[in-house]
């Protein structure tokens, strides 16, 4: 048999090298073709492929039974044992219906050679788990449209009296994506990329690594999370710590580049080795491909600077000059990430959760208040010291506070639900003792005004879209130092150097530079906890916290100049402690302030361009940098 696979290359080499001048060539060549298939030892191999990989999407049905695909069943089928004749023709029907693909067999020639020279495309990005609210868009917009989760599935459920046949494709294709997930994680054929929810763009890059000879090159674009998405650190780490990547340049497509493809998504150029490469080449933020040549933009990572940064997952920070990756190595090198996993250490001896999920623990939430229940924050309800930020109004939409309903310290918010206080008490268990809370915003942007937006909040109940971090070290003082630490200018450009789409998972947090709790002296601590409690204290229903604190008079007037001053000393009090000069604080707060306007970065743009059009001028870079000139020079 091994006699008979090695002529397949032979084979495919000679039709290959049929000529194609005229008709007769082309049916020739054609023909040739078609005798290959037609190979009996070609034919056994094809059909045992498909044995191996129909297994994984055979239905398990009565009928089914004697159809199913098994190691024996493969093992006679090359013995040439015909009994397998049934099972064979089942699983090669299914291999057309499905389109089942060997690459070993429809190429025999190339990786006889070692693999391809050159693998280059452009594959598709869609998730392989079914989204329901997808497949009933065009099909039932009843339930595309559905309230919530729980509305959802009682409606397709209802599906076996009021359209069973639609019931039947949609368990059809759940059937198909599931079987798709099986093949996918449990084949060992994407042991880097197979984890979570898998996206078809990640497994294509994967099997594009595998198919290039020592000597080739893949090229292909796909989304920029493939650089910076934890589902993805496994195949990121791989290549980058074995110096395979070359090059990745990521470009947002603001000036649509891809029409069909929303403006604000972000794909990359990723070009991979089979070689190792010294030095890896990256550049973000690119609208146009010729930005490529400017050398500003681009810029050299090492292994050792991404395993410095992120040493979690290996991911890749997100720069948009070199001078923001130089910058950012200077302060991972002063201070260290959150939760270094590598080594188990955790100063703070952080963890999260998510207390309730607006989807699946929707059954919970109740319409209206009621003497057992408590609010159901959600993110955009909070922003940073102010856990008063939004409310719901009667026509179910949300509005911001203003500063007089602030200034009234009985004020709260109105939330869309309530939930009963013992739920809260159950999710937290343990976990947290406190009457207060830590949450910060799920959902954010790295081109929004603030990225990190961490609060205090009272003890409610809280959707997933604002997690939780509970801490082990529970004096309140060095809890405010780490909620001032997390809303400080500096953290917040390092973080978004570090979210390439528009969440803030857990795995982003953990690799973010914080100052660990030994590393505040008294008078820091002094210094930091008297300036957050006055930002935080203002209304009764965070009380606890200043008791907490050892304070025991009235909450803080709301004073929005006050405020300003508060958080500009903190901002400055915080560079100096990451290290940083006057001249690096000026350039957090607006490079084109050190490099001119024509330079290609931008760190809080749109925080500068707001404050301009409110205040007529750019007044958090004013006061930042007047406080460090009162506190240090």
């Amino acid at each position: 048999m091994d006699e008979d696979r090695s002529r397949y290359a032979e084979t495919v080499i000679n039709v290959g090298a049929i000529a194609e001048d005229t008709t007769e060539d082309v049916r020739n060549k054609q023909n040739q073709y078609r005798q290959i298939r037609q190979d009996k030892g070609w034919w056994r191999d094809y059909s045992a492929c498909n044995l191996w990989t129909a297994a994984f999407f055979t239905p398990l049905t009565q009928e089914n039974l004697q159809l199913l695909p098994t190691s024996a069943a493969i093992s006679r089928l090359l013995r040439g044992n015909l009994s397998t004749e049934k099972v064979v023709k089942a699983a090669n029907k299914l291999a057309e219906e499905k389109r089942f693909f060997h690459w070993c067999l429809e190429f025999p020639e190339v990786f006889e050679n070692g693999g391809f020279s050159c693998v280059i495309g452009n594959p598709p990005w869609e998730r392989i788990k079914l989204q329901e609210k997808e497949f009933f868009t065009t099909k039932s917009p009843e339930i595309a449209n559905a309230k919530n989760k729980a509305a959802r599935t009682r409606l397709i459920k209802h599906l076996v009296e009021t359209n069973p046949q639609l019931l039947q494709e949609f368990e059809a294709a759940k059937y198909f994506a599931n079987a798709q997930s099986r093949f996918l994680r449990e084949s060992d054929r994407f042991t880097l990329t197979a984890v979570g929810d898998i996206n078809t763009y990640a497994v294509f890059a994967e099997t594009n690594k595998k198919l290039i000879a020592s000597d080739g090159t893949v090229g292909m674009i796909c989304p920029t999370g493939i650089a910076t998405d934890d589902t993805c650190k496994k195949f990121f780490g791989d290549i980058t710590q074995k110096q395979y990547l070359s090059s990745l340049y990521d470009f947002e497509n603001r000036e649509a580049i891809f029409t069909a493809v929303h403006r604000s998504y972000k794909f990359s150029l990723l070009t991979i080795r089979g070689q190792t490469v010294k030095q890896s080449k990256f550049s973000f933020f690119l609208t146009q491909p010729k930005q490529i040549e400017d050398k500003a933009r681009v810029f050299q990572l090492s292994p050792q600077d991404i395993a410095l940064m992120n040493p979690n997952t290996l991911t890749c920070p997100v720069f948009r000059t070199r001078a923001d990756a130089e910058l950012t190595k200077k302060i991972y090198r002063h201070v260290p990430v959150l939760e270094n996993e590598k080594t188990g250490n955790n100063p703070w001896g952080v963890s999260f959760m998510a207390m309730f999920h607006m989807s699946s623990d929707s059954g919970l939430f109740k319409n209206e208040a009621g003497d057992s229940l408590v609010p159901l924050y959600e993110a955009k309800m909070f922003h940073q010291f102010d856990h008063r930020w939004a409310t719901y109004t009667d026509n179910g939409k949300t509005r911001d506070l203003c500063d007089r309903e602030k200034s009234d310290l009985n004020c709260k918010i109105q939330p869309r639900y309530w939930v009963d206080r013992t739920e809260v008490k159950n999710r937290l268990a343990d976990k947290w003792k406190k009457d207060w809370l830590l949450a910060f915003r799920d959902v954010c942007r790295s081109t929004d005004e603030r990225t990190a937006i961490f609060s205090l909040l009272p003890k409610v109940a809280i959707g997933n879209n604002a997690p939780l971090m509970t801490l082990g070290i529970h004096k309140p003082n060095l809890s405010s130092c780490l909620l001032a630490n997390l809303n400080s200018l500096v953290f917040d450009f390092v973080t978004r150097h570090k979210v390439g789409g528009t969440h803030m998972n857990f795995f982003i947090v953990k690799q973010l530079p914080v100052i660990p709790p030994e590393k505040y002296t008294e008078e820091d601590i002094e210094f930091i906890s008297s300036r957050v409690l006055e930002l935080v204290y203002t209304a009764y229903d965070m009380q606890p916290f200043a008791k907490d604190m050892g304070y025991e008079g009235e909450p803080f007037i709301w004073d929005e100049q006050r405020r300003a001053i508060l958080r500009a000393e903190l901002d400055a009090y915080y560079a100096k402690l990451y290290g940083l000069t006057r001249d690096e604080l000026r350039y957090i707060l607006d490079p084109a302030d050190v490099y001119g306007k024509e330079f290609p970065s931008e760190t809080f743009r749109v925080l500068k361009n707001n404050e301009i059009k409110k205040y007529g001028e750019y007044r958090t870079q004013r006061l930042v940098l007047e406080a460090w000139d009162k506190m240090f020079e």
